[in-house]
């Protein structure tokens, strides 16, 4: 917004200026009130106040029978104000001077001469003045149109900074409003958008971390123009995007500017930091060029306005990030945050086949007391073993559903059940294979070198059965329930250390050519349960 110039003294019209006295009283008029507008920001008086104290000497230097001021306040709605006598027409001068109307009005109503006119403020509507005198005042209608008009001129000033304020306001109104998109990609757009309709922004350079410090899961978006370039959100870690997540990381730390480089920004000076939650961590940055001269102060704190939304916002999307990464896979995780209303389309309660796997490491309570001995080295194992298994889970297609002691569990087809219900389970136990050969090769790392000796295994459970599954629970844990979910247990707890056992029923499931190859048919009976368990041993796949 361009700064407000000082008004210059009004121009007086010739029945005006041929007058000495009348000319002398306009003067006399404007400097009334400019000086009370001086003492009201000294005092840093509100409009209410001011108006108050103008509007009452204004009817008696004037020698008006009374006047009348709508125009915005502080909190940047309409008010009135008046002084004397009640206008009684001014319904009709609020319909004739409203936005876009005419410019003023006069007429005789009751005995009252009434003259009114809008406000205009740096070229903007901004209300409507009006005043009235007895119908029989000797002075002219020229001459009372150009007293109220000088009040408005010199009253400009006074309500630029209202105006401005609500110019800013709407603005940072409308850029959280598209910050609340429940897409945070959508949102970041539509708040870009909005910044670059109302600021000079070439290009605008976003870097944050959907969680502090993690350089995994680093997102970067670049606007030109408004319009979105490139957004690493959604996209696999591993994808092109992976060596600009890189730069950026090293841009978000300082280290480096082969980012700015890279996307054409490196002479860009205007950088706003985003905090983290206690402002010690910086979890963004927002870089923008303007297109043009350098920025003003009020593009400035329109910027300022949009990071600290933008804080928030990434505040709240880390909040949703952390939730979700403790059961889904990165990728899944943005497919979630970028997909309108997920926890309604995928994270609801549902029944669904669902393929099931329990993990536990074999004979741990042997291994914690006669091998690993002290707590730290059982909590070492269980650390590096849980991650791996974890994250060969995610590799897989797997919702980590939680760990309960030394057992992971895990199920295969949520949140998007896309793939059919044999696909699921042929998941699980390439998923189950893996984690066996993983744990296996643990004592073969140098942390871990201690187990070489009585080496580690894993006995694993594999089913596929119906399950209602989805978030539960004070927390929104996702997990599931059913007889089968039970049955998947007792089955783990019937394998020996390096043994697959997969039921019977979800074996015929399995698709043609899936490669596994079982041993012969068992049968275990388990507590609570009538009738015995079927079950076959993965032999090889």
């Amino acid at each position: 917004m361009p700064a407000m110039a000082s008004s210059p003294p009004p121009s007086v019209s010739p029945s005006v200026s041929s007058d000495p006295e009348a000319t002398a009283a306009l003067f006399a008029l404007r400097e009334l009130v400019d000086e009370a507008l001086e003492n009201a920001l000294v005092a840093r008086s509100g409009i209410a106040e001011l108006m108050d104290t103008l509007l009452p000497v204004l009817v008696e230097r004037m020698k008006l029978r009374g006047i009348f001021l709508r125009t915005y306040a502080e909190d940047l709605a309409l008010h009135d104000f008046s002084a004397g006598e009640t206008i009684a027409e001014v319904g009709r001068v609020l319909e004739a001077c409203k936005e876009g109307g005419q410019e003023e009005i006069a007429f005789e109503a009751g005995g009252r001469q009434v003259i009114g006119q809008p406000l205009d403020v740096v070229g903007c509507w901004f209300g409507t003045f009006a005043i009235s005198v007895e119908a029989t005042d000797p002075r002219s209608r020229s001459y009372l149109a150009r007293s109220a008009n000088l009040v408005c001129e010199v009253l400009d000033n006074f309500l630029y900074a209202i105006r401005a304020s609500r110019e800013k306001h709407t603005i940072t109104m409308e850029l959280g409003d598209a910050l609340r998109e429940r897409v945070l990609g959508e949102g970041l757009g539509k708040a870009a958008a909005i910044l670059h309709r109302e600021i000079p922004i070439s290009r605008m350079l976003l870097v944050y971390t959907a969680e502090e410090a993690a350089e995994s899961t680093l997102q970067a978006q670049l606007y030109q123009e408004g319009k979105l370039v490139f957004d690493t959100l959604g996209a696999a870690t591993g994808s092109s995007f992976a060596p600009l997540r890189m730069m950026a990381q090293e841009y978000l730390a300082s280290q480096s500017t082969r980012l700015l480089e890279e996307v054409g920004m490196l002479g860009a000076q205007e950088e706003i930091l985003i905090n983290g939650i206690t402002h010690s961590v910086v979890v963004g940055k927002v870089l923008v060029m303007p297109k043009g001269p350098p920025f003003n102060t009020h593009n400035r704190e329109i910027l300022s306005s949009f990071a600290g939304y933008i804080r928030q916002r990434i505040v709240d999307f880390n909040k949703e990030w952390r939730n979700l990464a403790s059961s889904f896979s990165q990728a899944d995780v943005a497919r979630l945050l970028s997909s309108e209303d997920y926890r309604a389309s995928y994270l609801e309660p549902r029944e669904a086949e669902v393929a099931m796997l329990y993990v536990d490491i074999a004979g741990f309570t042997r291994l914690s007391e006669q091998v690993l001995k002290t707590p730290a080295q059982v909590a070492q194992l269980v650390e590096i073993w849980s991650k791996d298994a974890v994250d060969i889970v995610w590799q897989h297609g797997g919702v980590f559903d939680k760990m309960v002691g030394d057992c992971i569990i895990a199920l295969f087809g949520p949140p998007f059940y896309e793939t059919p219900p044999g696909a699921r389970l042929a998941s699980a136990i390439a998923c189950a294979v893996e984690i066996r050969e993983m744990t296996e090769n643990l004592p073969k790392r140098p942390a871990l070198g201690h187990l070489a000796e009585v080496g580690v295994g894993v006995s694993t459970g594999v089913n596929l059965a119906p399950l209602f599954v989805g978030t539960f629970g004070p927390n929104s844990n996702f997990t599931g329930f059913s007889s089968g979910m039970n049955n998947t247990a007792r089955l783990q707890g019937c394998a020996k250390n390096g043994e697959i056992l997969v039921m019977q029923e979800a074996i015929a499931r399995l698709p043609e050519g899936h490669g596994f190859v079982f041993g012969e048919e068992q049968k275990a009976q388990v507590k609570n349960v009538a009738e015995p368990l079927r079950y076959r041993g993965l032999v090889r796949r």
